[in-house]
This record gives C-alpha cells, structure tokens and sequence, in this order.
C-alpha cells in the first residue's frame, strides 16, 4: 500500500487504512501546515461528495524541515497529506469503504472507475489471499553509535542545561538493524498491534521505504470543535509482576525528576494552546498509561477550540512538543540539530489524517521504524532535565527499542 494508518479504539469517526493515491497535498519550509492546509480548503471548493462520509487525506510531516533530508528518508517530505483512492473509516459501531478522486475535465468517468476497482482487487490479492508464509526473519546485525559515545552527548547536554536557559532537550538514538531477507511491513504492523492494541498503529509508505510504528502519543484531535491533546513525559518499565508493576507505577508517580519532566510538558502546552481553546481542560495531576513495556506519565488536556481556527493550526502550534523537542523550543531544536547526529525524517513527527469538515486526529511518530528492504532504521529518545542519568537514559531507550525489536522478528 503506498500509505496506511490506523489508530486504536475510538467511539468517533478515524481514517483506519489506506490505499492507492489519488493526489497529494505538499509544501515545503516554516509555512508548510499553512501551505497544505489552505492546499485542501481550495480542493475542497470544488469536491463533489455522494454517502454519509466527508472526504478525507491522510500523511505526515517531517520533524524538523530546516535539517537536511537524507537518503533514507527519499519521498518522505516537508509536508505530505495524500488523498486516497480507498479508505477504510470506522464511524462509531460503523466500517465505510470511501473511494475518492481527483477529477480533471479531460478525464472520463469509466476510466475512473475501472482505476477504483483495479485499486480494490489489488487490495483484496493482498489481504484476503494474504502474502506467502515465510520463516521468521533472522537479525544479522546492528550499527549504532556506541553506548559510551551516546552517553557523552547526554553528559554534555547536562552541562547545556546547566550553563544556559535551556531546561530540557530531548536525545534519540537511531539504531540501523540488518535481516537476513526484506522485512514484510504487514507481519511487522500485526506483530505490533498484538504486542500494544491501545496504541495507535501507523505505516506511512513512500517509494520503496515504509515507515512503521505503534505510537502512545496523540499530538491532537480535533471532533465538531471539541480538541484534544495528551502530555506523555515521564517513563517506566513494566513488570510481568502485577505488584512490582504497580510499585513501578507509583515510584513513577512520585519521582521528582519524572514530575518535573512531565510538569514541563503539561505548562507548556497549555500556554501554546490557552489563547485558541477555552475553556481549557488541565486535570490537577497527571496518570499512569500502561503500554506493553513501558509506562508513562500522561495527562489529557482539553476544551473547545475557537471559530475560525483549524486542526492543522493546531499542529503547527503545538509541534514540536516539549516531550520530543525540549524548551525552550528554539533552543533545543537548534541543540538537536547540532549534536544529536542523524536526521529524524518522520521521527516523533506530526502524522494523521484530515477530512473536509475538519475534524481528524494526529499523533506522534513514536516507537516507530524506517523499513527498506532488509534494513530497518529504527528510533527511541529520551528527554534529557536536570537531574537526569546518563546510563538510565541510555537504558530507557533499549526498553522503548524492545517492541519494534521483537515486533520485527515475528
């Protein structure tokens, strides 16, 4: 499929998969959610809409478009939102098949539809008669930057944080794994979703790459003018042990460092968002939200949002969040750019659909991986405050690896 989502369970309508494209929506620069979002207004001028169901696009966005894209993330631009021939909708209790297109005058309508149906057929080769079985992969390799050395940039980043008003920044590594054969994005999306079925489930494709993940952060969703948006900072393990899981759970929520870090997450985000949603929703505390192998401190934050403001305002807004850029804003993205040493593409990026009545959801490219052939570039960070540890930070972002890691060997 060139591109697909998925998010977990919802009572509202979400964009579920995708498949074939129709057109796209792209930009480039500081004012790409502006560009596409003012891209899609103009479409919609003119779209001519039959069912219950509004037209949809569904994409992403780079991290950060002042780095350099590299090689591995060709296709993979500023701004992409795609409109799909086929679409998958959950609406409530309900499951839609939306075909859409792009209509020039010159077109003809039975070409049209015959390009619909050969997408479908396509799609039911694939999923109903499903890919060959084929023996699990086996892992031949990694490359990453040694454990010392990813250290190092935590320590120096603590002297950073020290010296100037900088009070967080947020460290990912990238860990480059080798399979003795390609890897199937479909068995690898499975895997995922039996290992974290909350989580919000995502395979973006462009050219021969797909990116993949199972993400525990929504960034915003926008339904009939209600928003909403998740401060997720703050991380744990988890333990098979129901008791020495919920002592984990606890020491999570009393911990100074883990507090301070979400506490960071929570007032910024309600300062980006107090002049455009009122009321705005702040619970006094934050919860735990329990994934596979981790957990996080979270706290939902909500209100309505104003007239004449939309979702991807919001996401231009509220991206790159303290939980995966740092603060102040300017100044940990200029400390990533310099020192973290790789390009994030799509990495702990905006990615999510849009529909013509401008509701839509987007979410955090997390626990996420760049697959190509048999290679898979996969990404964990950490955010890095004051009292933070090196070697515990080193750790946490094994743990965060682990379920991409096992999720790839199915």
């Amino acid at each position: 499929m060139p591109s697909a989502c998925s998010g977990g369970r919802r009572k509202t309508t979400e964009v579920c998969s995708a498949g074939g494209v129709a057109a796209e929506l792209s930009s480039a620069g500081t004012q790409r959610f502006a560009s596409v979002d003012a891209q899609w207004r103009h479409w919609l001028e003119s779209a001519v809409t039959h069912g219950p169901l509004a037209p949809s696009v569904c994409g992403g966005f780079r991290f950060d478009h002042q780095v350099k894209a590299s090689p591995a993330w060709q296709g993979f631009g500023d701004a992409s939102l795609l409109l799909m021939t086929l679409l998958l909708v959950r609406d409530g209790e309900d499951c839609w098949l939306v075909c859409q297109q792009r209509v020039a005058p010159s077109d003809e309508a039975r070409c049209c539809c015959e390009h619909v149906l050969n997408e479908w057929s396509a799609l039911m080769d694939l999923y109903v008669s499903g890919a060959p079985t084929t023996v699990a992969l086996q892992h031949t390799r990694d490359q990453s930057l040694p454990r010392a050395c990813w250290e190092g940039k935590v320590a120096h980043a603590l002297g950073v944080l020290r010296d100037t008003p900088l009070n967080k920044v947020v460290l990912a590594r990238e860990v480059v794994s080798e399979f003795s054969q390609p890897i199937s994005a479909g068995r690898t999306l499975a895997a995922l979703a039996t290992n974290d079925p909350t989580a919000y489930l995502f395979a973006f494709r462009r050219h021969h790459a797909c990116f993949i993940g199972a993400s525990p952060e929504r960034l915003v969703k926008l339904h009939n003018g209600h928003l909403q948006t998740l401060a997720l900072a703050g991380t744990a393990r988890r333990d098979p042990c129901p008791a020495q899981d919920a002592h984990l759970a606890q020491t999570l929520l009393e911990c100074q460092k883990n507090q301070h870090e979400h506490a960071l997450v929570v007032q910024i985000i309600q300062r980006d968002l107090a002049p455009w949603v009122r009321p705005l929703h702040v619970p006094p505390a934050p919860h735990i939200k329990p994934l596979s192998r981790v957990q996080h401190l979270a706290t939902l934050i909500e209100g309505t949002l104003r007239p004449q403001s939309s979702l991807l305002d919001m996401v231009a807004i509220l991206h790159p969040t303290p939980a995966v850029g740092g603060h102040e804003r300017r100044q940990a993205l200029e400390h990533i750019r310099q020192f973290e040493g790789f390009d994030r593409g799509w990495y702990a990026a905006p990615l999510g659909w849009l529909d013509a009545h401008g509701n839509g959801e987007f979410i955090v490219g997390l626990r996420s991986a760049l697959l190509n052939g048999n290679q898979a570039r996969l990404f964990a960070g950490c955010g890095i405050v004051e009292h933070s540890d090196p070697a515990s930070e080193y750790d946490e972002t094994c743990i965060k690896l682990a379920g991409m890691r096992a999720a790839l060997q199915v």
